[in-house]
């Protein structure tokens, strides 16, 4: 998607506060890291619940494509281990 913000031509802010102020706007906001993942998949585990990508996303109020992204093979292992014990 193209964004953009548009300063009326008459503002007195500097170029510098114009940058700071368009990277809070249009910046990526926090994204889900692994550790977030393996973090809700042991309170997931916690629960008694079987581990399953669409749960973690809802969890973390995701995309299953965001989980996926973010996973590594290590926790791909560990969420296999983790519901094996069930």
């Amino acid at each position: 998607k193209v964004r953009k913000v548009i300063f009326k031509p008459n503002n007195m802010m500097s170029k510098e506060e114009k940058l700071r102020i368009v990277g809070q706007l249009i910046g990526r906001s926090k994204s889900i890291t692994s550790s977030d993942i393996y973090d809700m998949m042991l309170s997931i585990n916690d629960s008694d619940r079987r581990i399953t990508i669409k749960r973690l996303s809802i969890h973390l109020n995701c995309s299953t494509r965001t989980i996926h992204r973010n996973m590594c093979t290590e926790l791909k292992r560990e969420k296999e281990l983790l519901n094996q014990q069930l």
